[in-house]
């Protein structure tokens, strides 16, 4: 994947932008990068901007609990993508709302808080026409966990822009690109980001074993075949980069109808396994588009259907991206309702 590279220019629309601010007219709008010009250095850092408009209140808020402001109000340069009110009222409590963050008073929460805040940080000032197209990715602020000695990777984020925007992590949108600020640049996106804690193994594995609407149960007693260890050792391997196409226990039974999950040999197996697990790299539902991808097993194919899109096998019916971009610290997962045929 390419690393963004930071050439020194601004462009006209962000003069518009900051113009517009000064006036406290800003409004999110949709991210443009054409026209490049120079312009002085805008008069407020990046807390003063967010400060200045309602759509970051709860933003505000987070990073004032967290103890950033001073932190970001600094020299930087900084990056931050800035979830709006709307994308932390999809959270659950207490970091749904600017009144609930600022009554926390558990310290775990609190830093817990500044970890997610920290993930949306790049200690460098990256604008729209410096990410590279395609896919790329970025590693933030946050200080990247340690299990037995060794980082894992919960401290990147993966970038994908194409005709349609910027998109991080798959299913996150720039929704404002380019708010310049003295100390570095703000854009606007529509989820809050948050960093991945599990491998892929483990994600299925603490799905399968709930005890609530366990899923993935008979994929996981895929995986601890001996014949499929080399599939599950790349799923759970910290620094493995990998995407899976996770099959639902639905998508198994409609293989399988009346017969347990024993009744498939050790070859069929391993060759349906494969054909589920990208060993390149991340693919996110961003970086999707109509063609083939190769898997472990061979390609398969994918098809653009309304928003989403389908996989398919070599035979048998394709298979439609239930939930998309489940994060991992070694690669992503797409869940699926049909298991892809060889």
């Amino acid at each position: 994947m390419n690393t963004p590279t930071f050439p020194t220019a601004w462009n006209l629309f962000r003069t518009l932008l900051l113009s517009l601010f000064a006036l406290g007219s800003l409004s999110l709008v949709a991210c443009d990068d054409d026209e490049d010009t120079t312009m002085a250095t805008p008069a407020q850092n990046i807390v003063q901007v967010a400060q200045g408009n309602p759509a970051f209140s709860t933003l505000v808020a987070a990073v004032t609990k967290a103890d950033l402001a001073t932190t970001l109000s600094g020299t930087g340069p900084f990056t931050v993508f800035a979830p709006t009110n709307d994308a932390f009222a999809k959270l659950s409590a207490p970091f749904n709302s600017a009144a609930n963050i600022t009554a926390i008073t558990d310290p775990a929460q609190i830093a817990t808080l500044r970890g997610i805040l920290l993930y949306h940080v790049l200690g460098s000032n990256v604008k729209a026409a410096d990410i590279a197209n395609g896919s790329s990715s970025a590693t933030t602020a946050r200080p990247a966990t340690s299990v037995g000695g060794t980082p894992i990777n919960d401290n990147t984020l993966y970038l994908t822009k194409n005709g349609t925007g910027i998109f991080i992590n798959g299913g996150t949108r720039v929704v404002t690109a380019d708010v310049a600020a003295s100390n570095g640049t703000i854009h606007a996106i529509d989820n809050v980001l948050m960093p991945p804690s599990q491998t892929i193994a483990a994600i299925v594995a603490a799905s399968a074993t709930r005890t609530t609407n366990p899923e993935f149960t008979l994929l996981l007693q895929a995986l601890q075949r001996p014949a499929a260890a080399p599939i599950l050792a790349a799923a759970g391997t910290q620094s493995a980069n990998v995407t899976v196409f996770a099959p639902t226990d639905a998508a198994f039974r409609a293989l399988l109808g009346t017969a347990p999950l024993s009744s498939v040999s050790d070859a069929d197996l391993t060759a349906i396994l494969s054909r589920h697990v990208i060993g390149t790299g991340r693919v996110f539902s961003s970086d999707l588009a109509a063609g083939t991808v190769t898997t472990l097993g061979g390609p398969v194919t994918v098809a653009a259907v309304g928003t989403g899109f389908t996989v398919r096998g070599g035979s048998g019916t394709a298979a439609n991206i239930a939930t998309a971009n489940i994060l991992a610290t070694n690669g992503v997962v797409h869940v699926i309702d049909q298991v892809l045929r060889p």
